[in-house]
């Protein structure tokens, strides 16, 4: 019955929204407020909110400060972690509400909260205040089959600033605003007022300020200029995009107070995200890393990161994933993308959700110039793809596997299957390594 109403009534009719909001209401009055006992810190945009959450909380919370977090990733209280199985960016508002109830119990000063854009349209975090909004970025392309416009979609993260001068005022915390000075939307954003506002840039005047940038397959060093402070930052984590995560959370925890200094410690010795950029290693001599990079804003970020890493081919195994209603120019955008950055493409399934998986993939290959066996390769099921991708990779490439990450799932239809890109792609490599005769 709840299928039937969901597929006759559209998500934005006022009868759905009103009961997202009701939902929030009850979960808020039922746990007692709990983001009103701690400072709350919400991070919205397009990509990079899961590796920005995850690095606050890391800096919060090894810095002294006892922290929880709510990611795509994971549920962090403190130092306890658990994965995040509901496929879902931000939770729904029973979870989150019992999620945060949990931390203030564990005594947590912070919560880092992730919030998609369908959240704040659907008003899933009423109750929940938030003390400092954190952008990452906005791209075109991204969830219009849900908000229509790209400006519908610009508003709706816009929401999230705008409640920090309705919500709750926390006594002696400040409401502030952390913006990417680089993003074409910046001004959009600027112009919603706060008590602080700070900005983070690669390429223009801001609070802080990233220059002297060296990138490799080992690690990312840069420089930070802060207010009265300058950092140098050397860190295990890759990628021109991530340098962007990095400053959303350095200007995030230091506008709340962090030691700047305690940055700089903290972020040689980061651990790592799961399912971004992680690598799985057996011994092989070409690299293979799985990557949650499911959406056109990723791929991209991560295949350009990986061209200025890897000296051989880059291997990309990828499938669209479902439920959006097969949008021919979502698809059509991650191909163009695949094309222009992947030396070899293995066509597989995602998550197809309720959508048929011989769909999305003819409407991938009908958006594709490469035909089979042009570097190019169709492979249904995502054990095989996988495989094939490690056998045909050489000396010093790269096989990159996207859209999946951290998920130890397949959602096909109604069915979870179990199903870990990293448990596959080492199994697989450990058979290919055993396999490969030794030099003598």
């Amino acid at each position: 019955m709840l299928q039937l109403l969901r597929k006759f009534i559209p998500e934005r009719s006022p009868f759905r929204l009103a009961y997202h909001r009701y939902s929030a209401m009850l979960a808020a009055l039922f746990y007692g407020f709990p983001g009103n006992k701690m400072t709350v810190i919400g991070v919205t945009g397009t990509s990079g909110k899961s590796t920005t959450v995850e690095l606050i909380h890391y800096l919060l919370q090894n810095s002294g400060v006892k922290t929880g977090s709510i990611s795509g990733i994971q549920f962090n209280i403190g130092e306890k972690s658990m994965h995040n199985g509901t496929l879902r960016t931000s939770l729904r508002p029973w979870h989150m509400q019992k999620l945060l109830r949990q931390m203030v119990r564990a005594k947590c000063e912070f919560a880092v909260i992730e919030v998609s854009s369908h959240a704040l349209d659907q008003n899933r975090l009423w109750g929940v205040a938030i003390d400092t909004a954190v952008l990452t970025n906005i791209y075109d392309l991204e969830h219009l089959d849900y908000h229509g416009s790209f400006a519908e979609y610009v508003r709706s993260k816009a929401k999230l600033f705008r409640s920090l001068n309705t919500s709750y005022r926390k006594p002696g915390v400040p409401k502030v605003s952390i913006l990417n000075r680089d993003d074409d939307n910046y001004e959009v954003f600027q112009e919603l007022p706060a008590d602080k506002r700070w900005s983070y840039s690669l390429k223009k005047p801001s609070e802080v300020k990233a220059d002297n940038l060296k990138l490799s397959g080992q690690g990312t060093e840069f420089s930070v200029r802060l207010p009265n402070h300058n950092l140098e930052i050397k860190t295990p984590i890759v990628g021109r995009h991530n340098i962007f995560n990095l400053l959303a959370a350095v200007a995030t925890v230091a506008a709340n107070g962090v030691t700047v200094k305690k940055i700089e410690e903290l972020l040689v010795n980061f651990p790592g995200i799961p399912g971004r950029l992680e690598p799985v290693n057996a011994g092989q001599d070409f690299s293979v890393v799985v990557d949650f990079s499911y959406k056109p804003s990723g791929l991209q970020a991560v295949l350009k990161t990986l061209h200025e890493m890897v000296p051989g081919r880059v291997i990309c195994v990828w499938g669209g994933l479902g439920g959006r209603n097969l949008d021919e120019a979502y698809y059509a955008e991650a191909v163009r993308i695949i094309e222009q950055n992947a030396d070899e493409f293995v066509l597989t399934t995602d998550d197809p959700l309720n959508d048929n998986p011989k769909e999305i993939a003819k409407i991938i290959r009908a958006n594709m110039k490469r035909a089979e066996g042009e570097n190019f390769y169709e492979i249904e099921d995502r054990y095989e793809a996988i495989r094939y991708a490690i056998f045909i990779a050489e000396p010093g490439d790269c096989v990159v596997i996207a859209g999946r990450g951290h998920e130890k799932e397949q959602t096909i239809g109604d069915k979870k299957i179990p199903f870990d890109d990293r448990v596959v792609a080492r199994e697989v490599l450990q058979f290919a390594v055993a396999a490969t005769p030794e030099k003598s």
